[in-house]
């Protein structure tokens, strides 16, 4: 998949992005426990091509359940 670094870089962004304190984030994190709004989805999308030069859409975001989810998803398009 993805070195560890890199995740971990993505999922910062992603937190900072949205107002999360620091460390929320994880593979197993649910979306519903979040504040999972169009900002995060479109914060998701920028990350996802900027750290891995993946371009996700709404559409693919949209059944997403866990962080770990983004993540596979990211990778199957790599």
């Amino acid at each position: 998949m993805f070195s560890e670094d890199n995740i971990s870089s993505f999922l910062e962004s992603l937190e900072e992005a949205i107002e999360l304190n620091p460390n929320t984030l994880t593979k197993e994190t649910k979306i519903s426990s979040i504040n999972w709004d169009s900002l995060a989805v479109i914060s998701c999308i920028a990350l996802a091509d900027e750290y891995f030069e993946v371009m996700l859409s709404g559409e693919d975001l949209a059944n997403v359940n866990k962080i770990e989810d983004i993540l596979i998803m990211i990778s199957n398009k790599k």
